[in-house]
């Protein structure tokens, strides 16, 4: 595509020869003639102007530059729009790998692909342009929606729901049993999981993550949320839209998160409880009580940001005197 092109894609102003064709797009180091690349402060368009990049993607404020530039108002997100564009999905045409097992009662979709040693029960649905990827397991009355990507070893357990453009890295488990016992006269009795996990539009699953079945109730992954990997979501959990958790993060039972949360790595949350919308949880932190929306908290038990900073300013205050005192030292 030309320069003007690009630029009418993304509603950016061009300075220099807006006739050039771009092939591709890299970073700044990797850049070739025919590249790409964006620069959002002065050091990355020096060294963007050094290389052999043809055009940079820049926000409206910086200086003017001996290469084609194109200004937009969010340079990632303009550069993340070409990179799409780019790359456009194409259609697979249908096909199914001998080494597959595909139940006669499964109803399946236009330009679906299905791997090598992928296994589709009985009463499953996939719709259109799926792609199910090597030794994935979809069981028995599985629903996936259109343009759906499932990349290998992952396991879909009875009665999941996909809904449209979900992408589930390799080892996903969703569906399985949630962490719900009974203890009577010493001993444990397993509590029936009757629910199904409900995945709606946009989502994407980091490989290695768990997400487990409703008890009675659904477990529901709203629209546009984005779970890294190595991450645990439990029985009944109720998660909004647009939220975004990082990887090692943990969520019990019961607990409902609010649109638009931000979980930083490593946080987790105790079971039954209410996290508002917009709520940011800094990594590491041990949430044990319901939050309202808009909060910034961090910790271990997890605070308002502020009080927590106060907390350890203090408390490395105290240590500090306390060490002059001579009760930590020597003697």
């Amino acid at each position: 595509m030309k320069i003007r092109e690009l630029a009418q894609l993304i509603e950016g102003m061009v300075e220099g020869n807006d006739n050039i064709d771009i092939n591709g797009l890299s970073g700044i180091e990797k850049a070739k003639s025919g590249d790409l690349t964006f620069a959002i402060d002065e050091d990355r368009l020096a060294g963007a102007e050094r290389s052999d990049a043809s055009c940079i993607l820049t926000n409206r404020t910086i200086r003017k530059s001996s290469k084609a530039l194109i200004r937009v108002t969010n340079p990632k997100l303009s550069f993340l729009i070409i990179y799409n564009t780019f790359n456009a999905p194409k259609d697979r045409e249908s096909f199914i790998h001998p080494l597959a097992t595909v139940s006669d009662s499964a109803r399946i979709g236009k330009n679906v692909w299905i791997g090598p040693n992928v296994s589709i029960e009985e009463g499953a649905e996939i719709g259109d342009h799926v792609i199910i990827e090597s030794n994935s397991s979809i069981k028995k009355n599985c629903e996936i929606g259109s343009f759906c990507r499932i990349y290998p070893n992952v396991t879909l357990y009875e009665n999941t729901r996909l809904q449209k453009n979900v992408i589930l890295h390799s080892g996903v488990v969703v569906g399985s049993d949630g962490f719900g016992y009974v203890k009577d006269k010493g001993k444990i009795y397993k509590f029936p999981q009757l629910g199904r996990v409900i995945i709606e539009d946009d989502v994407e699953i980091g490989a290695n993550t768990t997400i487990d079945r409703g008890s009675l109730n659904d477990t529901v992954i709203g629209a546009g949320t984005k779970i890294d990997n190595l991450c645990q979501i439990a029985h009944n959990v109720r998660i909004g839209k647009n939220v975004l958790i990082a990887a090692l993060c943990g969520i019990s039972g019961s607990t409902v998160l609010g649109d638009n949360v931000v979980m930083g790595g490593q946080a987790g949350i105790v079971d039954n409880v209410t996290i508002g919308d917009n709520v940011t949880i800094g990594a590491g932190s041990a949430v044990i009580g319901s939050i309202e929306k808009g909060a910034v908290v961090w910790g271990v038990p997890a605070r308002p940001i502020a009080q927590t900073k106060r907390q350890m300013a203090v408390l490395s205050l105290l240590t500090k005197n306390f060490r002059k005192g001579g009760h930590l030292g020597k003697g």
